[in-house]
This record gives structure tokens, C-alpha cells and sequence, in this order.
């Protein structure tokens, strides 16, 4: 029957070369047949092949999809006058594309025999084809919503593959129903992917991180990458239903690999988790959790910043230097949820955020602190956390240009909308896998747009993970989330709960949550120390190791830091009797006394004004007008007061006001 057919006599008109170069264009490596008729017979039997016929399909141009298209919806035939006014291309171009499709042999032409003009010739598509190949379009993402279930209520058992029967275990005469019950329960998808291997489990989760959805380009390159072959593992997936091969025409022939929903649905609680390549050194089980140290490490800088100052670099940047020099004065939250985001130092974390809060910028060549910090020290750190919170909330909301030392450029500031999608995620689940919440949002925001394309989709993929990661680094920074190594399983830490559900914190520590040795090393265990604890010995003791338990010591110099951090020594003193089973020591009792009390500081302020008068009464009647206005920074003498440069224009009013001679030297 086959030999009867336009297509095969087509073929046979042509000689074993030329068959070889077309079986070479559809991508066929290994021709079939032994002799001519069988190689034919074989070819045309490919051509039919759906997988193949898909790889031709999406290399096609949109004029020539437009003229394919309209073949076919024109019960597959047109004349080259009908084409060529349908694309509105004149007919002499019209050729040239119809010669491509004739060339892969989905068309043949006719010959009009009685006209000169061959604008009466017939181009038809082959028999093979005309029911074949689909020009369905794709409304509202009807095609990335794939259901086994919808797509299979009415099969039979018979025209499902013997894959998918084999490996569920299909009985014969078993109803479709009861066939597809078992096929998609969890214990059979399960095994169903744990029977996988490596690398068809990672290209599966490669779409799943996709938002279950990707150009069949994309992952063809990634397959190719990793050197496996598109051409086994697609069909693997596709035979045991794990992926779905689709298309549709949207100026061109778009291929897409789709996760149907039902295994969209099983991997949100069962994702898989990517193979570790060899050579790659795992981390060590563990749960991380920062705490409040990032909030800490704001008030250190703000420390350093004063005590040390911070100096640029030529290019405005900060000096190598001074990246590393900060970096051992701070804490070391957990930063690398992303391994290749583990080289951020966090410095050029804090920055941005106290350019935001308005204390820092630059002079000259230097990083300088612009307003009194006193103030911001005191404040509470659960409240220094909210300000934190807050300001980086609002950021981009802001129309600022600030100088690149202030923009966080290697995990910018996350968008709040993204922020709170993963939140929300996190707290549906209680503990979740990030990729997972990779495919939810990115299936969300981007493959259910309304604005999607996906002719940008790779492009806007790109923007929106960038989104995602900086949403879930900062989770991560501000320790409102835990993450759980080496799957980085994400659930609300402590101080998440707190933070998002309003769920008190624990504040007592047990007695005998610490061991202060004789040295002034203290044990802390973390079970048995809260959170503000933690915090207090981190504020006033160095960090020496944290293993199961923390290990720190206290130090003149470390105690003095906590109070130049603006935390109050009886409250750390009160704590270490709170916690320590053991009577606190007399000498250690003297010496924090000792050290709280003589704190050798030296003040040095720049950008302020010296204002002087020969008499204290003129002074006494100046600070009487000028006082309550914030203008003064310190009274040094009886005739003496440093006032603040900003406000010295309004000093000099307010003083011709009293009809005092102003004598301004600059």
C-alpha cells in the first residue's frame, strides 16, 4: 500500500546517494533497509515518526511555517499564486522557500502544463502529513498545563506505549481507569523515578526548574553539554510519561518538553535532588541558621567604619584590603545557599543598607560616617532588625543613583512581590526544597503571564532567578530561614516564625546553658541558650569555633567592643548569672568593672565649626536662641561651642538677629 503513494514514488525516482543526503537532513543516523525499496520503505516509516518530524518542524523559518500552515488548513494543496498572495511575497520568493519544504520532501509539486505563467502550479503536502502535522496555536498556555489524566480518560490500554504498561505493570483487559489510578500514585511515580538514571534525572530536573516547561533547543543543548543524546533520553521521559514532546505554531513551529501536572504535583513534595558530579566535595550534613548576626555585623561596621575609616580605591571601589580586614572583625553568617554566590563579602552587603538608613558616604577617597551613631547603636537589635528589614523592603521602590560602593550589585536587593511569594511558599510546606520553589514562581510569574513569550523566555528566565536567589540569600542573611544541607531544604527559622507569624521568642536561657571557665572561655549550648543569648556572647565575646556547641572567649578588648556597640554591661553581666550554674568569679566581676568603666576613648570630628565669643554672657544668650534646634554638637567652654557645619548660615541669622558682629573665618 505504501508503494502506492505519492511520497514513496517520489523517493524511488531518486538514487541511494541522494536518498542517504535527505535521511542526513532529517538527522537520521543510521539509514534503514538493506536494499533501495527497504531504505525507502524504512525512511518514509521515520518520516512519520513524531519525534523526527518535530526536529524537522522547529528549524523552519515563519514565512515558511506561514506557507506550511496554509497548505495544510487548505485541505493540503494551494496554487503558487494562492501562497504568494497569502504571504504577500512575490511568487519568484515563494519558490525559494517551497523548494526548502519540497527538499525535505513534506511538498511536491505540479506542474501546470497548459500556461505559460506557473502561478497554476500545485504544491501539495504528502497524504503522510496532512493529518499528521498539528496547527494548533497555544491559548492561555493550554499546552504548558499538560494532564495525564485529561489527556488519556479516553485511550485505550493498547495505545499507551509498552514502557509505561511495562514498568507499572498493566494486567490485560485492565480498564484505563484502574490502569491510570495505579500509574499515578506516589509510591509508583516514586520508583518510577528512582529507577532513572543519573543523568535522566538531572535533565528532569532541568525542566522541573524551569517551572516545569522548556524549549526543546534549550535542553537539547544542555544534554549535548553533559554529553548524553537528546534522541534517548526525550523519548525515555517521554515514554514513561515523565515529560510530554509537544508543539504548536506561533509564527514558527515552537517545541516545547512539558512536565504534565500530575508529576508537576508529585515533585513539589518529592523533588529530586540534583546528582553530586564526581570529584565534587559534598558539604557536611548540617542545619544553618544565622541568627541576628547580619544585624550585629551592622552595628561592627558601623564600629570599624568609626574607629578605623574605610578607604577606596582609584576606581571608587573598596580596596582588596580593607574587603578582607572587615571580614575577620565580623561575624561569618552561612552565605553560600548558592554556591556561586559564596565569594560575597559582606560588606558590600552593609553598605548599600546604611546608605539607605542615611549614615555613610563619600568624601574623597574615603567612606565616612555623615550623622551622630550613638543613637542607632542603643536601639534594640530586634528593632535594628525590623529597620534593616524594612529599608531593604523599600529599596527599590527608591529612585536613587548611588555611587557603586553602595549598591549591592553581586546579590542585588530583592524584589518585595518575589520576597513574599517564597515566604508564603516556605510556610505552606514548612520545609521546602529551593528548587521547588524555583519551578513554582518562575510557573507563576513567567509561563502564566499574560505578557509571556517564549521567544524571550530564556532571557526573562534569567532576570527572574536573579530575583528568586536574592530573595532567598537575604531569607537566609537576615536568619529568618534555616537551611538544611546538603539537599538546602528551606523552613522558617526561629526568628522567621517571630518575624512573619508574630510567635514569641524564648528569652530565658536554662541555668547551666553555659561554662565559664577559669581562662574566661565560655561554653554555650545552643539548646539550652536563646536566641539573644547567642546574640549577647556574640556582641560581647570573640567567636572561637561553633561545633554542636559554640566556643568563645572573653576578652578586654572584646568586652569593650560590645560597649562601644551600644549594648549595656549589666544586662551581659545579669545574663552570665542567669546562665552560669556556677557563682560568677570575684576577679572576673572586677575586671568587667574595671573594663566597663575606663573605656580610653578618643573623639576626633571633622566637618564641624568652631564658634567662639570673648564674653560668656553673649554665649549664654546665643545657646539660649539656638539650643533646643540641634545645631550644637558639644559646649567645650564657658565661651566655646562646636556646632554643626550644615546649620552655620543659620547660626549667623539668628545671631545678626541678636545684633551680634559676626567675624566668620574660613
Amino acid at each position: 500500500m505504501s508503494q502506492e503513494t505519492v511520497l514513496y514514488q517520489e523517493l524511488e525516482k531518486l538514487d541511494l546517494n541522494e536518498i542517504k543526503k535527505i535521511a542526513s537532513l532529517w538527522n537520521i543516523q543510521k539509514i534503514p533497509g538493506k536494499d533501495k525499496k527497504s531504505t525507502i520503505l524504512g525512511l518514509m516509516e521515520i518520516f512519520q515518526n513524531e519525534f523526527y518530524l518535530k526536529g524537522i518542524l522547529e528549524k523552519f523559518t515563519p514565512l515558511q511555517v506561514n506557507i506550511l500552515t496554509s497548505i495544510l488548513k487548505n485541505k493540503g494543496v494551494m496554487t503558487l499564486g494562492e501562497i504568494s498572495r497569502k504571504v504577500n511575497i512575490p511568487p519568484i520568493n515563494v519558490e525559494m522557500e517551497l523548494n526548502v519544504l519540497r527538499k525535505y520532501y513534506l511538498l511536491y509539486q505540479r506542474k501546470n502544463r497548459e500556461r505559460l505563467t506557473n502561478n497554476l502550479d500545485k504544491y501539495h503536502t504528502y497524504d503522510e502529513y496532512l493529518k499528521l502535522i498539528k496547527v494548533e496555536t497555544n491559548p492561555k498556555g493550554e499546552k504548558f498545563k499538560f494532564s495525564i489524566e485529561k489527556a488519556l480518560h479516553k485511550a485505550t490500554l493498547a495505545e499507551l506505549p509498552e514502557e509505561w504498561k511495562e514498568a507499572v505493570g498493566a494486567k490485560k483487559g485492565e480498564h484505563i481507569e484502574t490502569f491510570l489510578k495505579n500509574a499515578l500514585e506516589q509510591e509508583f511515580l516514586q520508583k518510577l523515578i528512582d529507577g532513572l538514571s543519573d543523568f535522566d534525572k538531572d535533565v528532569l530536573h532541568q525542566i522541573y526548574i524551569h517551572g516545569g516547561v522548556i524549549e526543546a533547543n534549550t535542553i537539547r543543548n544542555y544534554i549535548t553539554v553533559n554529553r548524553g543524546r537528546f534522541e534517548q533520553t526525550i523519548p525515555h521521559l517521554t515514554s514513561l510519561y515523565l515529560v510530554r514532546d509537544l508543539y504548536y505554531v506561533e509564527d514558527k513551529f515552537i517545541r516545547v518538553i512539558v512536565i504534565p501536572k500530575e508529576i508537576l504535583e508529585f515533585l513539589q513534595f518529592s523533588p529530586i535532588l540534583p546528582p553530586v558530579k564526581k570529584g565534587t566535595r559534598v558539604r557536611q550534613e548540617k542545619i544553618s541558621a544565622n541568627g541576628l548576626d547580619f544585624f550585629l555585623n551592622v552595628k561592627k561596621l558601623i564600629s570599624y567604619i568609626s574607629r578605623k575609616g574605610l578607604n577606596l580605591a582609584k576606581s571608587g571601589k573598596i580596596k582588596q584590603a580593607d574587603h578582607k580586614r572587615t571580614e575577620t572583625e565580623l561575624l561569618s553568617p552561612d552565605i553560600e545557599i548558592f554556591p556561586e554566590k559564596s565569594q560575597v563579602y559582606q560588606i558590600e552587603l552593609i553598605l548599600p543598607i546604611l546608605k539607605l538608613l542615611g549614615y555613610v558616604d563619600i568624601k574623597g577617597e574615603n567612606v565616612i560616617l555623615i550623622q551622630e551613631t550613638d543613637e542607632f547603636l542603643k536601639k534594640d537589635i530586634f528593632e535594628i532588625m525590623k529597620l534593616v528589614i524594612h529599608e531593604v523592603n523599600e529599596a527599590r521602590t527608591r529612585r536613587l543613583n548611588p555611587a557603586e560602593v553602595f549598591t549591592a550589585t553581586e546579590v542585588p536587593f530583592y524584589e518585595k512581590g518575589i520576597l513574599d511569594k517564597t515566604v508564603k511558599l516556605i510556610m505552606a510546606h514548612g520545609k521546602i526544597n529551593s528548587s521547588v520553589i524555583f519551578s513554582h514562581i518562575i510557573r507563576d510569574h513567567l509561563v502564566f503571564s499574560p505578557t509571556f513569550q517564549i521567544k524571550t523566555y530564556e532571557e526573562d528566565l534569567a532576570d527572574l532567578r536573579k530575583e528568586i536567589i536574592s530573595a532567598i540569600f537575604y531569607l537566609q542573611l537576615f536568619g529568618l530561614i534555616e537551611v538544611e544541607y546538603p539537599q538546602r531544604n528551606l523552613s522558617l527559622s526561629e526568628l522567621g516564625a517571630h518575624y512573619f507569624n508574630h510567635e514569641p521568642l524564648v528569652t530565658v536561657t536554662e541555668k547551666g546553658g553555659i561554662t565559664i571557665n577559669p581562662d574566661f572561655s565560655i561554653i554555650a549550648f545552643p539548646d539550652r541558650v536563646s536566641l539573644h543569648g547567642i546574640h549577647l556572647l556574640k556582641a560581647f565575646c570573640e567567636l572561637k569555633d561553633y561545633d554542636r556547641v559554640y566556643t568563645f572567649l572573653l576578652t578586654k578588648d572584646s568586652f569593650q567592643l560590645g560597649i562601644l556597640l551600644g549594648y549595656d554591661k549589666e544586662t551581659f553581666i545579669h545574663f552570665l548569672r542567669e546562665s552560669s550554674k556556677a557563682e560568677l568569679a570575684q576577679n572576673l566581676l572586677f575586671l568587667l568593672d574595671d573594663w566597663g568603666n575606663n573605656l580610653p576613648i578618643v573623639t576626633i570630628t571633622e566637618d564641624s565649626v568652631l564658634l567662639r565669643t570673648k564674653d560668656s554672657q553673649v554665649m549664654e544668650l546665643l545657646l539660649g536662641q539656638i539650643k533646643g534646634k540641634k545645631f550644637v554638637l558639644e559646649e567645650v567652654s564657658p565661651t566655646g561651642i562646636i556646632i554643626e557645619k550644615s546649620k552655620v548660615m543659620e547660626v549667623i541669622a539668628i545671631a545678626e538677629k541678636l545684633n551680634m558682629i559676626i567675624r566668620l573665618n574660613r
